[in-house]
């Protein structure tokens, strides 16, 4: 496992860290793990996903990929919401175009944020 996952019980998130090169295997591995998660498919958890010190090594028919995957587990995701925080520009314009996509696709609620107190404010209201 090349991620971390932790929950923060009191404000209902789910935190997950990845730093390094990031493969779509790799955001499918965590996702395969959220969702044997109680506290995401029943209690309404949110994601804050830090991706700082990452990159996306993801092309867009990769992201065409995840969001099919997503499309499978939609009537978990569906309002739910997803903080991003990434700092490497290529990252940014590919979280960029997955917001855009799987809100319109999936009602996924997903922002991107360059620090983790806008991305944990967010999140919490």
């Amino acid at each position: 496992m090349r991620f971390s996952i932790s929950i923060d019980h009191k404000h209902k998130i789910i935190r997950y860290k990845h730093s390094g090169i990031i493969q779509s295997e790799d955001i499918e591995e965590a996702w395969a793990k959220f969702l044997k998660m109680p506290e995401f498919t029943q209690m309404n958890y949110d994601l804050l996903s830090d991706y700082r010190h990452g990159r996306f090594n993801i092309v867009q028919s990769q992201l065409v990929h995840i969001i099919e995957f997503l499309q499978a587990v939609e009537p978990i995701i569906k309002g739910k919401k997803q903080a991003l925080i990434v700092d490497d520009p290529y990252s940014v314009a590919a979280s960029m175009i997955f917001v855009k996509e799987v809100y319109e696709k999936l009602g996924f609620i997903v922002k991107v944020f360059a620090t983790e107190e806008a991305a944990f404010n967010w999140i919490r209201y």
